[in-house]
């Protein structure tokens, strides 16, 4: 939803005289009607909206086309199963998936030029209200979305109202995919998050979490995107600790995924480096698949010194936050649950690292953990 800041202040009585004499009390009144029906219009065309890739758009250069994925009901939006996950039925029949229930495309247009005259006229009447109208930001397009952590950053998107670009392997390869491709798949989008990693359906690590994590963050300079959100891994600065060693030689696809991610992570803020675009570097502890504990049960900590675990849910949920905080502009932060919520204990990710660090971070909410972030600061 679209929370709005009114102006402090008394609202005072203006006499008959000073209404005569040019009083302006009519005009806040109808800045403020305008306001509310640019909000109601704004919520109706952009919760649930979700950008998708036709394989047939290909030789047009993979340009993203509009779907309006609703299936409204009084308890909000539905979700779909097909959003972000790579359906054989569309990859067969070459076209776009257009949900039922959905506005059409003229009508998404009529709606969009309605909202531009209504902006235009509450920027005329309430200028100092017009700013809170326009904070809902851009689509935040997804890599990897068919995934695990993929799909629940398209959900945590779609719960919020934000238009989201859903890329899945069908829509944008990450493994096989040029910088160009990956740049006009991403076109458009305000953010992007990295949410790929190898599988045994497309790609191991070395062209996923390595290349591919690099050519996605070109691919953002290049589309002019404002922020790069890469999931990377707690422990990946420390090569020599178990954790490292066991996860990184695990046999099939994931083959080499620490040395990858560690090498991706570098890569990414070089070639980032000089230019317009911001990254943010997200490293999970050990992933659960259970219900998110939100951000209060959260600990955001830097230096790669510390690690836990944490549910999948969270780490979607704080990815997307980053998305939109220039608080974690070129950071690179560890996160974990804290306390008893799972029975393995946060602790120390090789022997004779410090615990506490002293950059742990804990919060009500997503902004409080992020804030004082050290920036460009990745190990301890």
């Amino acid at each position: 939803g679209v929370r709005l800041r009114f102006p402090s202040g008394k609202m005072h009585r203006k006499s008959a005289h000073s209404h005569r004499a040019g009083g302006t009390s009519v005009r806040p009144l109808l800045g403020t009607c305008l306001l509310v029906a640019f909000v109601l219009i704004l919520r109706h065309t952009s919760r649930g909206l979700v950008f998708a890739l036709s394989p047939s758009d290909g030789a047009r250069g993979r340009r993203a086309s509009l779907q309006a994925k609703q299936s409204w009901s009084f308890a909000g939006p539905t979700h779909h199963s097909e959003v972000g996950a790579d359906s054989t039925d569309r990859e067969a029949s070459g076209s776009d998936v257009l949900v039922a229930g959905g506005p059409d495309v003229a009508s998404t247009r009529r709606c969009a030029a309605l909202l531009a005259a209504i902006a235009g006229v509450v920027t005329l009447a309430r200028p100092d209200l017009a700013s809170a109208a326009l904070s809902v930001g851009g689509p935040i397009a997804v890599l990897g979305a068919g995934g695990r952590t993929g799909k629940l950053c398209v959900e945590v998107l779609q719960a919020a109202g934000r238009p989201v670009m859903a890329l899945s392997r069908a829509q944008a390869d990450v493994a096989k995919a040029s910088v160009e491709e990956l740049a006009a798949a991403v076109k458009g989008s305000e953010a992007v998050i990295f949410a790929a990693s190898a599988s045994s359906k497309g790609g191991d690590a070395k062209d996923v979490d390595g290349e591919g994590a690099i050519k996605a963050a070109q691919a953002c300079v290049l589309a002019g995107v404002a922020k790069y959100v890469l999931i990377s891994s707690g422990g990946v600065a420390r090569p020599g600790s178990l954790g490292y060693v066991s996860t990184n030689f695990m046999p099939g696809q994931t083959w080499g995924v620490m040395d990858a991610k560690a090498r991706s992570e570098e890569a990414v803020k070089a070639a980032l480096r000089g230019t317009k675009t911001r990254y943010c570097v997200l490293r999970p502890g050990g992933l659960e698949d259970s219900p998110p504990l939100g951000p209060s049960a959260m600990e955001v900590n830097q230096g790669d010194a510390v690690g836990g675990l944490v549910s999948r849910s969270d780490v979607a949920a704080a990815a997307v936050a980053a998305a939109d905080s220039t608080d974690a502009d070129d950071t690179t932060f560890e996160l974990y649950a804290f306390g008893a919520a799972f029975a393995q204990q946060p602790g120390p990710t090789d022997f004779g690292l410090p615990s506490p660090t002293g950059y742990e971070r804990r919060g009500a909410g997503w902004p409080e953990l992020f804030r004082g972030l050290k920036k460009d600061f990745s190990k301890l």
